[in-house]
């Protein structure tokens, strides 16, 4: 469901005491005004991933950024998702160019891209702003000057990638690849995360009335192993899951956000997204 169709169900009264989770949409309003205290999000939402990359881009001092951005509305709200983490972060977006999908880029991808990056600033890295996944790819290897690529293709903050191998997370790819015949992407992580998460708290409580797993899930000492290295667990202001955010090329992962440094005065994945300040989300009572 989109933002809008999981805000009709969350309010249908004979589902206000149940809990839900969001386990798709990363729309920023649904962990701030337009929150819901029966809904949790083991979706990341698109800050995060954002924070993430620009800590990676800035710890490898590559902080003069130029911009690509694709032409529907979600490629423009992306790109203000990556200008303010930039601006979070103390990067610099030095130039942006607006894509266009006229001609068949399959055919003229080497001719277009150069002529459009032709004109940037001096940069360290493109970064793309591609919501849909439909013209990035073409991006990466056809710039006018030889920079990285990231964003929405070459340098990639995934909130779970095939690629991610460490702290047990093969078994865990290995098993869903034998249950589904194909790799685990990040829908099928938050899927998979919201289960364990209930599995987790009946467990431990050995109740199955969801008021009180969702005070047991929203607990200071929660916790879930997740195969991201560090526990995960759940903002008690928005009801945003905390995990870590893998940043991976197509093969290998290249940084696990947060990265050492990056530190938060209550817990460090807090630098990843949208901060208790920053939420206007008042249905938590935190």
């Amino acid at each position: 469901m989109d933002a809008a169709q999981l805000l009709a169900v969350a309010d249908l009264p004979e589902l206000a005491e149940a809990m839900i989770f969001n386990v798709a949409s990363e729309a920023p309003n649904l962990r701030s005004a337009d929150c819901r205290a029966n809904v949790l999000h083991t979706a990341t939402e698109a800050a995060m991933r954002a924070d993430a990359l620009m800590q990676v881009l800035l710890a490898k001092r590559w902080t003069d950024l130029a911009l690509v951005v694709g032409e529907t509305e979600a490629d423009q709200t992306l790109a203000e998702t990556f200008r303010a983490s930039a601006r979070k972060f103390g990067l610099k977006v030095v130039s942006e160019a607006q894509w266009s999908e006229a001609g068949d880029l399959r055919r003229f991808a080497s001719r277009e891209v150069p002529l459009l990056t032709q004109g940037f600033k001096d940069h360290d890295v493109v970064v793309v702003a591609d919501a849909a996944d439909d013209f990035a790819r073409y991006i990466e290897h056809n710039t006018f000057e030889p920079r990285p690529v990231a964003g929405a293709t070459g340098l990639m903050p995934l909130a779970w990638a095939p690629v991610v191998e460490q702290w047990g997370a093969a078994q865990l790819q290995n098993r869903f690849e034998d249950l589904a015949g194909r790799s685990m992407m990040p829908r099928d992580y938050a899927a998979w995360a919201a289960m364990r998460v209930v599995g987790e708290a009946v467990t431990r409580t050995g109740s199955a009335d969801p008021g009180a797993l969702r005070d047991y899930i929203l607990a200071d000492d929660f916790e879930l192993a997740g195969f991201q290295g560090r526990p995960l667990s759940f903002r008690q202001w928005n009801g945003q899951m905390r995990q870590p955010i893998p940043v991976v090329n197509a093969r290998a992962v290249v940084e696990s956000a947060p990265l050492d440094g990056f530190e938060h005065q209550f817990n460090p994945l807090d630098s990843l997204g949208m901060d208790r300040p920053e939420s206007a989300c008042a249905a938590f009572g935190d």
